[in-house]
């Protein structure tokens, strides 16, 4: 039997190769595609960082030429924007702007405090498509000189954490019979000046207060007569003191256990020194009511020799506190007629009185934000004073406190107050707008609060009591 075998043709085989080979293209036209945009997309990003690396780059350059200038002039930090020229082997401010590469750089200063100021360092720049793209960089930057020439009144960073929460970490005991007068921070080592009930008692201490919330003194002196006042510089020193024979003593603080009194100087009169200021090697000392110059300007380039430069009579009758801030002395007085008083200051040999202004009390407490925008504090308010026109002074603004404020200090927004006020010794303000300063928080100590610094977010407060030292920050 034969068996027979059919053909089968297959229909439309080549049609399907076609089609096949359609899809087949078109699948590698769009991998090809793909493949493409990515390459693209790679380099546009690759572009991308690398812009935006020299942007980085450009911005940080910024800051460290605002650190070339301060460390050569921290005058030439004016507040305002700014471009940059490097030139002559020293960066410069030139324009409102300056540019490299398609990258324009804008630097902003602005005053946060006594020689401290804010930087911003700003970079603009454009893509391809067009995008505004833009990278800041921040920093703080301080006077260096200033640090040395004001012993670093106010220094360091700027409040953290709840300031309207403020808490105590430590506080020092003097001992029965003592009461501090003043005090000075320099890294966390406090100097504190007092009145003892006995001349043989100590009236100079120094503090660790490395630990806040647990500060002991290293050493004491026994000066004699007490002190009033304190402020430190390099490596010394120099306070205010009740002995007619020496208004002014120096003491070498270069071996904190061991300070020793090396030099001081007679003020002509019988009229305590009350209140004494260093800057860039001249000591400023107010001295109370009676005394033939209530204004001295002393020499102390020399610590060991110090001679008297200069003086003013007839200034505020008696004075209380004293602040120089370049070329200016501001003085807190007892003349109710023009209670605070600004001398210039620039020669010392002959300072003379640039204006005043009659707050209708006498002025305790003085600190200057900058040479236009003073902060007093008399018997009953605090004040700011607009001092642009040192010849015509105005009140930007004002607060009831109820008794005298005696000492000031103020870092970025707020202002820190030591007061005689009995139920609120210590206060802390906003004066973040100047016409409507606004109480915070404040504390009740044993005694009047005499002195205050700041350092580093925590403030230092002496008291009029053997529980001389208060030691206070901010809640996290």
């Amino acid at each position: 039997m034969s068996m027979s075998i059919k053909k089968v043709k297959l229909i439309g085989n080549k049609g399907q190769t076609m089609v096949e080979a359609l899809v087949a293209i078109g699948v590698f036209l769009v991998s090809i595609n793909a493949i493409v945009f990515l390459i693209f997309a790679a380099q546009s990003i690759s572009q991308d960082t690398k812009i935006n690396q020299e942007a980085v780059n450009y911005a940080s350059e910024g800051i460290e030429a605002i650190r070339s200038i301060r460390n050569r002039s921290w005058n030439e930090l004016t507040d305002g924007e700014h471009g940059l020229i490097f030139s002559g082997d020293q960066w410069s401010f030139s324009g409102a702007s300056d540019s490299k590469n398609n990258l324009t750089r804008k630097i902003t200063v602005a005053t946060q405090a006594n020689d401290v100021k804010n930087i911003k360092s700003l970079i603009t720049w454009q893509t391809e498509t067009p995008r505004p793209q833009k990278i800041e960089l921040v920093a703080i930057v301080t006077n260096k000189q200033a640090a040395i020439e004001n012993g670093g009144d106010g220094g360091g960073a700027p409040p953290t954490g709840n300031w309207q929460a403020p808490q105590t970490l430590g506080s020092i005991d003097l001992g029965a019979g003592n009461s501090a007068t003043d005090l000075d921070v320099k890294n966390k080592i406090v100097y504190l000046t007092s009145e003892a009930s006995a001349v043989a008692k100590p009236d100079f201490f120094i503090v660790n207060a490395t630990d806040g919330q647990n500060p002991f003194i290293i050493s004491s002196l026994d000066i004699g007569a007490g002190l009033k006042s304190v402020d430190i510089a390099g490596g010394y020193a120099f306070v205010a003191s009740k002995d007619d024979d020496k208004e002014l003593i120096v003491i070498d603080i270069s071996n904190s256990s061991a300070p020793v009194e090396v030099a001081s100087l007679n003020l002509t009169g019988s009229a305590n020194a009350l209140t004494i200021f260093y800057r860039n090697s001249y000591v400023y000392i107010g001295r109370a009511d009676g005394a033939p110059q209530e204004f001295s300007i002393i020499n102390v380039s020399n610590p060991l020799s110090p001679f008297l430069v200069s003086g003013l009579s007839g200034v505020g009758d008696e004075i209380n506190d004293i602040y120089v801030l370049n070329n200016r002395a501001y003085l807190g007085t007892e003349d109710a007629s023009r209670g605070m008083i600004i001398i210039d200051v620039a020669n010392p040999a002959s300072p003379s009185i640039m204006g005043s202004i009659n707050v209708n009390d006498d002025v305790y407490g003085i600190y200057p934000l900058s040479e236009d925008k003073i902060l007093a504090g008399e018997k009953t308010k605090f004040y700011i004073i607009n001092a642009s026109n040192a010849s015509s002074m105005t009140i930007s603004g004002s607060v009831l406190i109820n008794d005298r404020t005696r000492d000031i200090v103020s870092v970025g927004s707020l202002a820190f107050l030591a007061t005689e006020n009995p139920n609120a010794e210590f206060q802390i303000y906003d004066i973040s707008n100047p016409a409507s300063p606004f109480l915070w928080n404040s504390f009740n100590f044993p005694q009047t609060a005499t002195g205050i610094d700041y350092e580093n977010n925590i403030v230092y407060v002496s008291v009029k009591s053997n529980d001389g030292l208060r030691i206070i920050t901010s809640t996290p």
